[in-house]
């Protein structure tokens, strides 16, 4: 029921009186409603907006004479919810807390919700003036448990409410003076909500101005974010105008967390039939915008991802989405995607890198890291397939590539992504197909990656994720290297190295996960395991320096150094990310710093340790660290029962130490 509203607040729903007999007309139109489902000929004076929500909150089966029970959000739940809404919060919080002063002695509170009528802050005194009501952050206070309230019909028509208490639908609040005003962000959308309620309010004085007062509040909440907003959109921008011209012949847009276009080039507009100045939300054109939305929650940069218009079936696209990320690497704050259509016409495939990464550029020199590279080099030599084990954001790829420029330098380099592509169009990414293999099928047929790959090395990142049902046909692929497409009956003769990379175990029956053995031991020739980056020593400062200094080119800047103190942090930090989360976080330091030395202040803040590093955050990384030496420990022995023994622990505690 939500609705889009203005910057402005509109004319607001008010149902209030001093008149005790129209309290408890409004009180008795209710039971009657509840009662008949018919309103009584003389409630016509009621706002239709509030018989609407009474009747929707008959139907959610809320009992109107009971006691109220609402649903708390879990810890982790809500804690997911502070963080995509920190700043939301920050500004609301900061607001309402000029007003604790106004309130302490006082029956009323005031309190903010999110859209969805989650409790997000409240004032201090809240629990002493609803002393026969515990209200808790994190609660659920929405339509559907609440019925009728003043923040509930605000959020539903994006309107300012004042009601009298039996306006509410629960008879537990028929004493109440409520006024609530939604809040917007730029665009005009709802995004929350701020209440102040009138405890036990005495009829005879009625407190008009309190509406006045909320949607003063609401305003200014509104604009702050504005605010706030226009500056993030202006450094977005900033770095799509660069990322655009560097890459002008390519399809560039930018948006922001919500999908909304912040900026868009000439050829993007061509390729997708839009104005140049357009501002729509990106995922309304999509077919399916579930991997762009995905990618931006988890903050990941994605390769090669497909998409299509809903407006043009025909226009079938690629992208390349590289996420920003303001303090949390954890959520995106927007994107710059490069789209390519897709046509007949092309006769090369985008997953057929240039491939320029040799040995000599993996930067680090650590005992470890030399260690791994001279065996990487010795195993290059010959055309024999690797696995590459690691946690994610090691630098598996990075790897992948030098050990094909070690052996295969003029030959094609093509990477799949076996997480990132749809079950149902693996096999023809894979394989090819022939003309009319299926629907929507090119007329001409497509080679597949293997073909592509022919005289090179095929790289299947995540191949832990390939179906179960393509496992055997890309065995017989290895054993006799010739390759037949979809719908076709031609044998192919091809010839290749298989690098596939992965960061779960691939075979042992401890694992959920169903692996062919014989494929896995056709893949895994030689294991090759990528330290993480916590196991590296000094080459999280090598690396962190490198990082700062393309940062710093790229956006034309004097180079940036760390102070002693970062380097601290940064030797001290676990690095669950790895290499990249080191890379994102040195981007952002090199932005935020105020001069060219970068503080312990500069760094996001999930890596300043003990002054913003969570105990959950900590429990975490130990958490993965001890997952990560089981896991070692099973690849060594090879048996789950010999490593419970070495480890001094049971197979059940194994198992479900790896599954958790």
């Amino acid at each position: 029921m939500k609705k889009k509203s203005q910057m402005w607040q509109p004319k607001p729903i008010v149902l209030t009186s001093c008149d005790p007999e129209v309290w408890r007309k409004v009180a008795e139109a209710k039971q009657v409603l509840v009662e008949t489902g018919q309103l009584p000929d003389d409630a016509a004076f009621i706002p239709e907006e509030i018989v609407e929500m009474w009747r929707r909150s008959i139907r959610y089966g809320i009992r109107w004479d009971k006691p109220i029970r609402v649903p708390k959000l879990s810890k982790s739940d809500f804690e997911r919810i502070k963080e995509k809404k920190s700043l939301f919060i920050e500004v609301a919080t900061g607001l309402i807390e000029e007003f604790q002063e106004i309130l302490e002695g006082t029956d009323f509170t005031m309190s903010i919700t999110d859209e969805n009528g989650i409790l997000l802050s409240k004032t201090n005194n809240s629990d002493k003036i609803w002393n026969d009501f515990l209200l808790e952050i994190g609660d659920v206070w929405s339509e559907e448990y609440v019925g009728c309230t003043a923040h509930t019909l605000a959020l539903a028509y994006s309107r300012p409410i004042q009601i009298m208490g039996p306006a509410n639908f629960y008879k537990f609040l028929e004493s109440n003076l409520s006024s609530a005003a939604p809040i917007f962000n730029e665009y005009g959308d709802t995004i929350g909500s701020i209440r102040l309620v009138q405890r036990n309010a005495d009829i005879t004085r009625m407190m008009t101005h309190t509406l006045g007062w909320v949607t003063s509040v609401a305003s200014a909440i509104s604009s702050q974010l504005k605010l706030f907003r226009r500056d993030k959109r202006l450094k977005l921008m900033n770095s799509t105008l660069k990322a655009t011209f560097a890459h002008i012949e390519d399809g560039y847009i930018s948006i922001d967390d919500s999908g909304r276009i912040i900026n868009i080039n000439k050829e993007a507009a061509r390729l997708l039939n839009l104005p140049g100045d357009t501002k729509i939300n990106f995922f309304s054109i999509l077919s399916d915008s579930a991997p762009l939305i995905n990618t931006l929650n988890t903050g990941r940069a994605v390769l090669d991802q497909h998409l299509m218009l809903k407006t043009d079936s025909g226009a079938h696209f690629v992208a390349d989405i590289e996420p920003f990320h303001g303090d949390s690497l954890r959520y995106a704050q927007g994107a710059v995607i490069r789209i390519r259509r897709k046509t007949e016409a092309q006769k090369t495939d985008e997953s057929v890198r240039v491939s320029s990464i040799t040995f000599d550029r993996i930067i680090g020199n650590s005992q470890v890291m030399e260690t791994l590279k001279d065996t990487a080099k010795m195993v290059s030599r010959k055309p024999i397939n690797i696995l590459l084990l690691g946690e994610s954001g090691t630098g598996k790829e990075v790897f992948a590539q030098a050990i094909h420029n070690y052996y295969y330098k003029s030959g094609p380099f093509v990477a799949i992504n076996c997480a990132s592509i749809p079950a149902n169009l693996i096999e023809s990414e894979l394989f090819g197909y022939e003309s009319g293999a299926f629907t929507g099928a090119e007329k001409a047929g497509r080679k597949g990656k293997i073909e592509y790959a022919n005289g090179g090395t095929l790289f299947l990142d995540e191949i832990g994720d390939m179906p179960t049902a393509l496992q055997p046909v890309l065995l017989r692929v290895l054993e006799e290297k010739r390759v037949t497409r979809i719908g076709g009956n031609k044998s192919i003769p091809v010839d290749f190295r298989i690098i596939s990379a992965t960061n779960k175990p691939l075979c042992g029956n401890f694992t959920e996960e169903k692996f062919r053995q014989d494929l896995y031991f056709r893949l895994a020739v030689v294991k090759l395991e990528l330290p993480p980056l916590r196991e590296r020593g000094k080459d999280i400062l090598l690396l962190a320096d490198n990082f700062i200094k393309n940062t710093c080119n790229n956006f034309n800047m004097p180079v940036c150094t760390l102070a002693k103190e970062t380097e601290k942090i940064l030797m001290e930090f676990p690095w669950p990310g790895n290499v990249r989360q080191l890379q994102n976080a040195m981007i952002y330091a090199v932005t935020v710093a105020a001069g060219r030395i970068i503080m312990p202040k500069d760094l996001p803040q999930d890596i300043t340790g003990g002054v913003t590093y969570s105990l959950s955050n900590k429990l975490d990384v130990l958490k993965d660290m001890e997952k990560d030496v089981i896991l070692k420990t099973v690849r060594e022995t090879g048996s789950a029962t010999e490593a419970a023994k070495i480890l001094g622990i049971s197979r059940a505690t194994l198992y479900r130490k790896i599954k958790s």
